[in-house]
């Protein structure tokens, strides 16, 4: 019973957070990032170039 209520708080926690990171604004400078970035050797970053295919 224990253990339901623990993942029951993780989850209810998890939740709040990803609800207040949403409401978040977006930083001025920073809603288009993919628009400016000209590539690095980081290929498994989401902005990167090569993922244009």
């Amino acid at each position: 019973m224990v253990a339901v209520l623990f993942f029951a708080a993780l989850g209810g926690i998890y939740a709040f957070l990803y609800y207040c990171n949403h409401r978040t604004p977006v930083p001025k400078g920073c809603e288009n990032i993919k628009a400016e970035c000209a590539g690095c050797h980081d290929s498994s970053c989401a902005n990167h170039p090569s993922h244009d295919l």
